[in-house]
């Protein structure tokens, strides 16, 4: 009996075991990267990354149409609706509705805005349709890729002008797939895949992410500068990991509000 009731606990304790491991296998799956702006991906947008909901929408924070898309923003907490003025239009949502208005005409969306880590997120294909902006949607890896040379002035992204100081060979030679970024460690690691016939050095690999922080702070590394602080792994064939190390902040006085990065072939 006792032998028996030995062998039952050890199986429980081995199944046990086995969810746990599950468990912090699931939690530890990278974040898939969604959306790349002109030739920069969205890695990260404070305070959650943009995200796929049920209805096959690329929902963003209000507040990276502004950052990231050079939008104007503006957001009433007491009716929770949120006003953006992008490229000549106007698009008026509120949380949880699907009627929003565009330019003063009343439309009815498939979806619906939502909050999530306490920030409102809304479709970003009701704040570019009908505009000049190029939308390029990848059902099969849920990745939009948005082109308008407005973009590039944007907050965020113009902070990177300047900073192109090596020769670029391709300059989407890397398709950004997902990332993991680990705050407490201060450690991002990006995974990424280019075609099998490619064979690059690591030094011509740029992905080079620029980090943004909550007080308008930035860090990238020039191209024209060794970096130690980064390494790249080639895990099978046209797939790699690019790891760098990232200092980190304290969050009460300032955080990484986001990060973006760029998957080059440079000389």
């Amino acid at each position: 009996m006792k032998i028996r009731l030995l062998i039952s606990l050890m199986i429980v304790l081995s199944l046990g075991a086995v969810n746990s491991n599950l468990v912090s296998s699931q939690a530890q799956d990278p974040t898939p990267v969604h959306l790349k702006v002109n030739d920069h991906y969205v890695l990260y947008t404070y305070p959650a990354s943009p995200f796929v909901d049920k209805k096959g929408r690329l929902l963003i924070p209000l507040q990276a149409a502004e950052d990231i898309l050079g939008g104007k923003v503006t957001y009433n907490a007491a009716s929770k609706t949120a006003s953006v003025d992008l490229l000549g239009r106007n698009v008026t949502a509120i949380i949880g509705s699907p009627e929003i208005s565009v330019n003063g005409e009343p439309v009815t969306m498939d979806t619906v805005p939502i909050m999530k880590s306490n920030a409102m997120f809304l479709p970003v294909s009701i704040l570019l349709k009908d505009t000049d902006a190029k939308m390029e949607w990848d059902p099969k890896r849920g990745l939009l890729k948005l082109r308008h040379d407005s973009f590039t002035e944007s907050p965020v992204l113009m902070k990177f002008k300047g900073q192109d100081l090596a020769q670029v060979i391709d300059a989407n030679a890397f398709d950004l797939t997902s990332f993991d970024w680990d705050r407490k460690k201060g450690i991002l690691d990006i995974y990424a895949m280019c075609e099998g016939g490619l064979s690059p050095a690591s030094r011509q690999i740029d992905f080079n992410p620029m980090i943004v922080y909550s007080k308008g702070t930035y860090s990238v590394n020039p191209y024209s500068k060794f970096n130690m602080n980064y390494k790249v792994k080639i895990t099978s064939h046209g797939n790699l990991i690019y790891t760098q190390n990232i200092d980190t902040t304290d969050a009460d006085k300032d955080y990484i509000k986001y990060i973006t990065s760029v998957g080059r072939l440079i000389q």
